[in-house]
């Protein structure tokens, strides 16, 4: 027990420390985890009686992780023929460029490339071709672009990716799925009544927590287990079942911190992954560049489905990176005698080293698009695109952006109690499409993009109110409003906590509604007033 709490201690004391100087450097923390778990590696701390009970948890938070996604992913939002084209070609071209500069490199002096089969060079471009859904979801996540077009392009490629990595583990794995397998869809169609009526009834506090951990580990994951599936498909897809509920989004919310915590553990234990050694370093730095290769074949592909240029730049920038998938293969592949142990280690350090690069330039990805925006806008080949942003607003004086729990209720206010001229703004097709066929003014757009409020005639706009739920969303959108030359429409924004009113307040907006503040006062100005007028009637 001693030895035990220990470990524990350097784990937590390392990953706490370097989390909060990855955070200082504007970095994820998830960075911090990551090194915390080299370095417990590299002092020889004896932590081979706790490496199963860290691998358990590790896999505890990608299912978790997958669950959370899940419950902001719609069906037709992965089938449309973009995003299964684009992540279908960018990892057969990523594994075949890959795989074959492995194959020439196999002939060189090089040790770990010396010598390797096409099965292995095959196995290690494979590998190399899926990007990190931890990684892509902690910095979509981080800016408030999780629920973006471009957010949600890249969580769809993502999906897409992990269902042909559970396609693979299940050809290559010697547990053959049973025969009950087959009958997985019509599980999964009858057990969605059933999580609907007790999400329904699981109240707003503790019990809801629960029936998320039922739902993910039960329901998904230890279902799909049963039956010979990977048990992270059935997490994704429990999610997936539960996302036109009424509480989907709160359950998210409720979900998001457990997550974060078991995740933790995920990257100590990719960390703890191997010894490094030159022979590591060198297939690492010969292999890294790959990296923005697989970047530029996802832009590419995306312009050519006619997604516009910042939206395409945006989605791949986030995909550019390596994933934790690779270790589970490296270590298939070691298993099965195609590659050797230390093939693990590279594919950790190229997870690693892509993080570390990637991140600052998603943290300056809005600004590195300003900067090349002329250039990355002449790769828009013309005609109709999926993102059209909207070339008018009419004569509206009063923008709600974002139509959800928050800025309906608002819009409604302003247009029907107070008769004002006003239209609503989301980047929700779909809820754009519901909204606008029951006579709502509401048109598609992405608030965060600078191309969208270039485009329109703002003259007749006097206040524009941000009610989007997300403050990191707000931030991202309030940093386009301030480069708008000559600005004359005031700001309203939404927020829950005194630090994010700070934040607003120090972005010049005009009007900031801490909702933690003011409800009090809200709740009982409406009450007085309805009050008033029955005693008048």
């Amino acid at each position: 027990m001693e030895n035990v709490m220990t470990i524990a201690f350097w784990w937590l004391t390392a990953a706490f420390i370097l989390g909060l100087i990855a955070r200082l450097f504007k970095l994820p923390a998830l960075i911090g985890f990551l090194v915390a778990g080299m370095l417990v590696e590299a002092l020889n701390i004896d932590h081979s009686n706790m490496d199963e009970l860290i691998e358990v948890i590790a896999d505890l938070g990608v299912m978790l992780l997958l669950f959370t996604i899940g419950l902001k992913i719609k069906l037709n939002n992965i089938l449309r023929k973009e995003i299964l084209f684009t992540s279908g070609l960018n990892m057969l071209v990523v594994t075949i460029v890959t795989a074959s500069i492995v194959f020439l490199l196999s002939f060189s002096s090089l040790r770990l490339f010396a010598g390797l089969s096409f099965q292995s060079c095959l196995l290690i471009g494979f590998s190399l071709s899926f990007s990190s859904t931890v990684f892509v979801v902690k910095i979509l996540e981080e800016r408030g672009e999780l629920s973006s077009f471009h957010g949600k392009n890249a969580i769809s490629i993502l999906v897409i990716q992990d269902i042909f990595a559970v396609v693979f583990m299940t050809l290559v794995s010697d547990k053959t799925p049973s025969i009950w397998a087959l009958l997985i869809p019509a599980y999964l169609w009858v057990v969605r009544y059933p999580l609907y009526f007790l999400l329904s009834r699981s109240g707003h506090g503790e019990l809801l927590t629960v029936f998320g951990f039922f739902a993910t580990f039960i329901t998904g994951a230890y279902a799909f287990e049963l039956v010979g599936l990977k048990p992270d498909l059935g997490a994704l897809l429990a999610g997936m079942l539960l996302v036109k509920h009424r509480k989907a989004d709160e359950l998210y919310d409720r979900m998001m911190g457990y997550k974060d915590f078991f995740l933790i553990a995920f990257f100590i234990y990719v960390g703890l992954t191997g010894k490094l050694n030159w022979n590591v370093v060198l297939a690492t730095l010969v292999l890294f560049p790959l990296m923005f290769f697989k970047g530029a074949i996802f832009m590419s592909l995306f312009s050519r489905f006619k997604i516009r240029a910042r939206t395409a730049y945006l989605t791949s920038l986030s995909l550019s990176n390596f994933s934790e998938f690779a270790l589970i293969t490296g270590l298939i592949g070691y298993k099965a005698g195609w590659v050797p142990l230390d093939w693990i280690t590279v594919f950790a350090l190229l997870m690693t080293l892509s993080f570390l690069v990637s991140s600052p330039f998603n943290a300056k990805a809005h600004e590195i698009f300003d900067k090349y925006r002329n250039k990355l806008l002449a790769l828009n080949t013309g005609g109709m695109y999926i993102d059209e942003e909207p070339k008018s607003i009419g004569d509206a004086q009063y923008m709600v952006v974002g139509y959800g729990s928050i800025g309906r209720p608002a819009y409604h206010y302003l247009k029907d109690e107070l008769g004002l001229n006003t239209i609503a703004i989301d980047y929700n097709h779909e809820v754009v499409k519901k909204h606008k066929t029951s006579g709502i003014n509401i048109n598609w757009g992405d608030s965060s993009n600078s191309i969208f409020w270039d485009t329109l005639d703002l003259s007749h706009l006097k206040l524009v109110f941000l009610a989007v739920s997300s403050h990191e969303s707000n931030v991202s959108i309030l940093h386009e409003i301030m480069k708008i030359p000559n600005r004359n429409f005031k700001l309203a924004a939404f927020c829950n906590y005194p630090d994010e009113a700070k934040k607003l307040k120090e972005m010049k907006v005009d009007y900031v509604y801490d909702f933690k503040i003011y409800q009090g006062e809200d709740f009982a100005e409406q009450a007085i007033l309805k009050f008033n007028k029955e005693v008048r009637i």
